[in-house]
């Protein structure tokens, strides 16, 4: 039967994390991959899989000058080294038949774990389907047919190959799937089934083969099984596709289902056999199965869907052989061939599909993944795609993936002549070590004892941190324990001009990830701050009022100011407390040298040390018409810099000056009316506004 299939193209968001599902896995190989080179010629790897102590096994062919195309067998350790107790360093060559051309296309792993592999051995006669059964350590087991290999000819005369190997767990039998190939143009599909020990198993179609060329008219495709699945009774269902040669766009997915005796299923269709076309006459071609409780099962592979270009298919077969409600695709790109080659459902009920995307000069490894409700999955690599390529190689594909038990994906194919494997985190994976502290620097100088705020970049999957800090770099003296949820604590009340030590580690609420590097800050003193105006050494000042100005000591909460006639302050003291950094002196005598100061607390009874001592002297007498300070009034201040200056009658006609504090004139004018607006685009902080002739009319002002 043939059933027309129409696909739609859907767009998803991509959604960019650190560490997230998708990502090449850093605990594998080389950052997540393995290049393997085994001899001087072409290595690939067509199967894989995964033994119950997490070692993974590798299959395929290899170029030996000598011996041509052989079996290759590869084990891996967890961490993807090479197992170097299996084979030679952990790599098995088998050369099937002296000089033939044997490649290996699929694994099997027993339930005693010995270890088969299935593919073709040429000795340039004939072609025939081939099994070789390797004990745990890599030897050959002898037991196995002849010698431990089995070659069969499906078909006389005919290219005998196996693409797909199966264990029936209740009876051992060994099922497999490939072709019987004519030419070039024709091929028959061909399911058949071995007993434990490699003979075929007679009780299956007579004598263990199954050739499906059920139509009249198949002998005019060219076939082939690339999967199956056998259910606990023995009905087996097989998937692959059927080509004809003669026209430029005409394969199909083919699908099959056969009962354990060898005999069709006629519930799956009335010949058992059905053919999909896909979304219009193109190619379509089936490479990988998932098989449901219900009979019903799932195919992956490839389809011409809006160009004439793959993209990666995913569809629903119901029991009875009808095309289902469910399917999607996957496009890697207008111009590229998009193919799967493997699919699987990991432990979340997600489709995990595992091929390439390719044109004529290059191609990538490319992993889908698609959700339960058969929507690309945004939480996996780029909305539901990712793709590698292995160093400068510009051919790569894989042929074959796994699922993990912890839902890691490992996809094996070829690089350039070597094989090629990776290895992917299938769910979002704590990195409970990868982050940095930010602030303050390590190193830091003149910190906020009074509050300080620690920084550091979010560890992927943290769900809280153990941030601790002392004075002791070991974390021996009276270490501090905090546990934010954020990377992000605020500390107050630390002591000034001391060295202090932090670090960090992060949790995901089950673990506890390693502690950050360590760093340090110093806290800024109580005499980190310095003397402003009037400028030392200043004269004509103020005798009736006089601003005292210093910058902030940060962290300081009082002040104490004090003045004296002498640089020791040692005559007529005169000490002040203010809680800000200015205050203003009055009642100072006239002509008079006058010494100041200035020190900190954060308490009362802490201080810093006294700034070093400025002086100024009071001007000799009043000045313009005995000048006072209510010659001049400005309003507001502070503001956001516009001002209103009052000026005294005996103001007009003089020149005003507006200086920063470090005496630079900003502004400058004459004085033409009593009242003067200013609009002053400076920098907030302060200045100063003085008649240019009358330094006793200095004024502060303040820029908020």
């Amino acid at each position: 039967m043939k059933f027309k299939l129409t696909l739609a193209v859907f767009l998803f968001a991509v959604v960019a994390v650190a560490q997230p599902a998708g990502e090449l896995d850093p605990t594998f190989g080389d950052e997540g991959k393995i290049l393997q080179s085994i001899n001087v010629g072409e290595d690939k790897a067509y199967g894989v899989a995964l033994q119950d102590d997490n070692k993974v096994v590798v299959i395929g062919s290899t170029f030996d000058a000598a011996t041509g195309l052989d079996f290759l067998l590869i084990r891996f350790n967890e961490d993807g080294s090479l197992d170097t107790d299996f084979g030679e360093e952990g790599i098995v060559q088998t050369d099937v038949q002296f000089g033939s051309s044997d490649v290996a296309y699929d694994v099997v792993i027993q339930g005693d774990g010995k270890i088969i592999l299935a593919g073709s051995s040429d000795d340039g006669v004939d072609q025939n389907a081939a099994l070789v059964r390797y004990h745990t350590d890599g030897t050959i087991d002898a037991d196995f047919g002849t010698d431990g290999v089995v070659l069969t000819d499906f078909d006389e005369g005919k290219s005998d190959e196996i693409r797909v190997v199966k264990i029936h767990a209740l009876t051992g039998n060994i099922i497999v799937g490939g072709s019987a190939i004519i030419s070039s143009t024709k091929s028959k599909p061909v399911v058949a089934r071995y007993l434990s020990d490699g003979s075929l198993d007679e009780s299956f179609e007579t004598d263990g083969i199954r050739l499906l060329w059920i139509d009249d008219l198949d002998y005019q495709y060219l076939f082939s099984v690339e999967d199956l699945a056998v259910t606990s009774a023995g009905k087996i269902t097989a998937v692959g596709w059927r080509d004809f040669p003669d026209l430029s766009w005409d394969s199909d997915y083919w699908a099959g289902r056969i009962n354990a005796d060898g005999t069709m299923d006629p519930t799956f269709s009335s010949d058992g056999v059905n053919v999909y076309n896909g979304a219009f006459n193109g190619h379509d071609r089936a490479y990988g199965l998932i098989l449901n409780p219900d009979n019903s099962f799932f195919i992956a592979g490839g389809g011409y869907i809006e160009t004439l270009r793959y993209d990666e298919t995913l569809i629903e077969i119901n029991e009875s052989g009808s095309v289902g409600d469910d399917y999607a695709i996957a496009d890697y790109g207008s111009w590229y061939n998009d193919i799967a080659y493997s699919l699987a459902n990991d432990s979340e009920g997600r489709f995990i599909l595992a091929g390439s995307t390719k044109n004529d000069d290059e191609a990538e490894f490319t992993i889908t993944r698609f959700t339960s409700g058969f929507e690309l999955d945004a939480d996996f690599g780029s909305g539901g795609k990712v793709t590698t390529t292995f160093g400068s190689n510009d051919f790569n594909e894989s042929f074959d993936m796994l699922i993990q038990p912890d839902n890691k994906i490992i996809a094996v194919g070829y690089s350039g002549n070597d094989v090629a494997i990776a290895r992917y985190l299938g769910e979002d994976t704590p990195e409970l070590n990868e982050f940095i502290l930010q602030t303050p620097a390590a190193g830091a100088t003149n910190q906020n004892y009074a509050s300080l705020a620690f920084n550091w970049t979010n560890a992927f999957g943290a769900t809280g941190y153990e941030f601790e800090f002392d004075t002791s770099p070991d974390f021996t003296d009276a270490p501090e324990v905090y546990t934010p949820v954020s990377s992000a604590y605020t500390v107050t009340d630390l002591l000034p001009d001391t060295e202090y030590f932090w670090r960090v580690r992060a949790t995901d609420g089950d673990v506890w990830g390693d502690y950050s590097e360590v760093w340090s800050f110093t806290t800024n003193s109580l005499d980190n701050f310095n003397l402003v105006s009037p400028a030392n050494g200043a004269t004509d000042q103020s005798e009736s009022s006089l601003d005292l100005d210093w910058t902030t000591a940060v962290g300081a909460l009082e002040y104490e100011v004090q003045y004296a006639l002498n640089p020791t302050f040692t005559e007529s003291p005169v000490t002040f407390t203010t809680g800000s950094s200015n205050y203003t002196l009055t009642g100072l005598a006239l002509e008079t040298l006058y010494y100041w100061r200035v020190r900190a607390t954060n308490d009362g009874d802490n201080f810093g040390d006294w700034t070093s001592a400025w002086n100024f002297t009071t001007a000799s007498d009043v000045g313009i018409d005995d000048w006072s300070a209510d010659n001049l009034k400005v309003y507001p201040n502070p503001s956001n810099g516009v001002f209103y200056v009052e000026f005294s009658e005996l103001a007009l006609g003089e020149v005003y000056q507006i200086m920063d504090v470090t005496g630079k004139i900003v502004v400058e004018g004459d004085v033409n009316q009593i009242i003067i607006p200013f609009d002053i685009q400076l920098n907030k902080g302060v200045y100063f506004l003085q008649l240019k002739n009358n330094p006793k009319s200095l004024i502060k002002l303040t820029i908020q």
